[in-house]
């Protein structure tokens, strides 16, 4: 099957980019040139210590603002609305007015999302809960300047913003386009001391949001631009950095191949991978890009069987063999996606995160929602496709 590009189509990209080594250093600058004079900072609990961030956040200190307020964020991987709720109490004043003039997000996606949610609270009242969805007619969030330290969300370059409902155990997020930052800055120097662990499930996510927005019903011509080029930095780069901590180039391709992949998953939709790990996230508390990585190489191996073509991301692979037909390209290009996979010592299967034939239940029931998600995906995937991949990962 051809892959298609849709000749009617929207295409948004709002935020500011910043790239290179170093450009961190110079967030206080920029603020300044942005004219915010009361700065909030929220900086993920990871790397509140770590000497560069010192660095950054002294530098931001020393041009002299009217205020700067620091909130060390510390919810674990996904927030929630409650958290949101609590938080944002210390940045209003006592007549329930914002007390920062921007938020500055230095983290990870759910760092930069609790941010976006901080922005949007700001500036509307009543629970963040009640902003679930794609709320419409609010108020204009505060804005935001993004830095991320991992590359795989590309929450530094989107409007949405995953935020978890406690109770209804539901990733619903507070998804408004006044969520676009108007600055992100991308520094190598803020991912290469990233976790293993973490830049794994970072990158996987990034490799994810490629492979899903290029087989989306909605990618265009310049969706795929983006997604392809995406696909050639983060697979290409993703074992040389992690082999080499010290491989700047490795990690600051990653970060643009991160940043590349968000922008056409916003432009073009998701896809099964998205929605499946969703609900393995939620339920069985597993980091969003690695729940990602365990479905991806099925769902990529589905599609080729059903004759979708990746055969143009095959060609991207370094050293790739590009004299071979596109029967076989898509062959080997479906077998790579299993082997990155053991590579990189990612499950292939649910029982590594404790789902088993006895609650495999939860998952299938969530699934019975996810028709429209599905529906994203040029190859036809329904809802009992769904269930019968879910199934065959617990045996």
């Amino acid at each position: 099957m051809e892959t298609k590009e849709n000749i009617n189509f929207e295409f948004i990209l709002k935020t500011k980019l910043k790239c290179g080594v170093g450009e961190a250093l110079r967030l206080g600058d920029y603020l300044k040139e942005l004219k915010f004079g009361r700065i909030g900072v929220i900086v993920d609990s990871g790397i509140f210590d770590a000497d560069y961030v010192n660095e950054i956040l002294s530098n931001v200190k020393k041009n002299s603002f009217d205020a700067v307020k620091i909130f060390k964020y510390d919810f674990g991987a996904e927030p929630d609305y409650a958290s949101l709720d609590k938080v944002k109490l210390e940045f209003l004043d006592e007549s329930s007015k914002p007390n920062v003039d921007c938020f500055v997000g230095i983290g990870g996606g759910s760092v930069i999302d609790f941010a976006k949610g901080l922005a949007t609270l700001a500036m509307n009242t009543g629970k963040a809960i009640s902003y679930r969805g794609f709320p419409k007619d609010i108020n204009v969030s505060l804005p935001i300047v993004a830095l991320p330290t991992t590359a795989g969300t590309a929450s530094e370059a989107t409007y949405n913003a995953v935020f978890i409902d406690l109770e209804g155990k539901k990733k619903l997020g507070i998804n408004t386009t006044n969520n676009f930052p108007v600055l992100a800055i991308l520094d190598p120097k803020l991912v290469f001391t990233c976790p293993r662990q973490v830049a794994i499930s970072s990158g996987m996510d990034a490799l994810t949001h490629t492979l899903e927005s290029y087989a989306a019903t909605k990618a265009n011509l310049v969706t795929r631009i983006f997604a392809k080029e995406a696909f050639r930095l983060v697979f290409n780069n993703l074992l040389k950095a992690l082999d080499n901590k010290e491989n700047i180039k490795a990690w600051g391709n990653l970060q643009v191949g991160a940043y590349l992949a968000g922008i056409s998953l916003m432009n073009s939709g998701s896809g099964p991978v998205g929605a499946l790990s969703y609900a393995l996230g939620v339920h069985f508390k597993v980091a969003h890009g690695l729940a990602g990585a365990v479905f991806l190489p099925h769902i990529i191996d589905y599609n080729v069987k059903n004759g979708y073509d990746y055969s143009e991301l095959y060609d991207l692979i370094d050293n790739a063999d590009k004299s071979l037909d596109k029967k076989e390209k898509n062959r080997i290009f479906s077998e790579k996606m299993f082997e990155f996979c053991r590579k990189l010592a990612i499950p292939l299967n649910l029982k590594a995160f404790g789902v088993d034939e006895n609650n495999i239940q939860i998952l299938l029931k969530d699934a019975d929602g996810f028709e429209k998600a599905f529906a994203q995906n040029t190859i036809p995937f329904s809802v009992e496709e769904g269930k019968k991949l879910l199934n065959k990962l617990v045996k």
